[in-house]
């Protein structure tokens, strides 16, 4: 359940009017809608051009706010500060950059939130007050923050706040897109939280709420399936063979994906067998030995690694005991468990070192 100082409607009536006019809808478009009791959630951002229209559920009902311009979100135990948005479609996230100071990378965080946040605590990505302190350091979340757990709105929020607080102060914070998330905007909500699960009368739908016209659902469009930072490539199931063979680069993947899993791009020579199923980077579990079969063999790793010019590749997706390197330290498997209530962990890599990060914050060198 969201902190009620979070949902205060004084506090988003304070950032409507620092964002520009902040008004009720008409009476057509009632502030509150009847609907069965549900937890509360929110706020979920919609623009018709200049116009935004923000729902948020509150005491069991849906409440509908209009703006224009810009919206200042307060986003109280969210983030530091309050989060200016605006009508301005987000330009496509990079997927390559040069090796960074340090890296911190977890996976498959499935709507808990506070698992999420004690982690980035113990290693000193935020503070309690949730201010960025990792330096020039890069925080990877490799997809699946969707589905499953009860506080996908508020960890979706968070790190889209901590990405512009990051690079205010030098660093970066990465968001991959996994399979839950292309899983629940193409309407499949098998795995919804109960939370999430009953529609209420009023609320756009689960796909709509992170679909091309929603702010998060415009930012999750934004992001690169595959990331590339120094020596290391970063994606949330894996690299299959059948990708490898087609030659595409880093961005060229990045941008057929978009345009797949977006909706404005064409299925042009089955690419969406290739990109958005199981031999796809959201689905591919082949680089991480598991009992379902069809492992990649060594020469399929190498042919990754060379293809994408890197010495290893780090992977969520496919749930591990802990944080592991495998293929003799050619792939790291980063989902630890968060998805089934375990604490969690985080790979870390810093001064050519590879680590494994701890819930309380302890390291050991995963290569020795």
């Amino acid at each position: 359940m969201l902190q009620a100082s979070f949902l205060r409607p004084s506090l988003y009536a304070l950032g409507l009017l620092l964002g520009g006019l902040g008004v009720r809808l008409p009476a057509q478009a009632p502030a509150a809608v009847a609907a069965p009791a549900a937890a509360e959630d929110g706020p979920h951002v919609f623009w018709e051009g200049e116009q935004a229209r923000i729902y948020w559920v509150r005491k069991g009902g849906v409440e509908v706010e209009a703006a224009r311009g810009k919206v200042v979100l307060p986003l109280t135990g969210l983030a530091a500060r309050p989060l200016v948005l605006t009508p301005q479609m987000p330009a496509p996230a990079q997927g390559e950059f040069p090796a960074p100071e340090k890296i911190l990378a977890l996976s498959d965080v499935h709507g808990r939130f506070d698992t999420l946040l004690k982690l980035l605590k113990a290693h000193k990505v935020v503070d309690d007050t949730l201010q960025w302190t990792f330096g020039l350091g890069h925080l990877v979340i490799l997809g699946d923050v969707m589905d499953r757990g009860p506080r996908v709105t508020e960890a979706l929020w968070f790190l889209r706040a901590l990405q512009e607080a990051a690079l205010e102060k030098g660093g970066r914070v990465h968001v991959l897109p996994g399979n839950h998330e292309a899983m629940v905007a193409a309407g499949d909500l098998r795995y919804l939280h109960p939370k999430y699960a009953r529609h209420l009368e009023g609320l756009p739908t689960q796909p709509e709420l992170v679909g091309p016209n929603s702010e998060l659902g415009r930012w999750l469009r934004s992001l690169p399936v595959l990331l590339k930072l120094g020596d290391y490539l970063f994606v949330h199931g894996g690299i299959s063979p059948e990708l490898v063979a087609q030659g595409w680069t880093l961005e060229q993947i990045n941008a057929r994906f978009r345009g797949l899993w977006g909706g404005y791009g064409s299925d042009r020579g089955g690419e969406k067998e290739l990109l958005l199923r199981s031999k796809g980077p959201i689905w591919y579990r082949g680089l991480v030995q598991t009992e379902r079969g069809g492992a990649a063999t060594e020469a399929e790793v190498l042919q990754a690694l060379q293809r994408f010019q890197v010495k290893a590749i780090v992977v969520g997706h496919t749930t591990l005991d802990r944080v592991t390197a495998l293929h003799g330290g050619k792939v790291f498997g980063v989902d630890a468990g968060i998805l089934e209530g375990r604490p969690g962990e985080v790979w870390l890599w810093q001064e050519g070192r590879v680590w494994r990060g701890g819930a309380e914050g302890g390291r050991e060198p995963l290569i020795p």
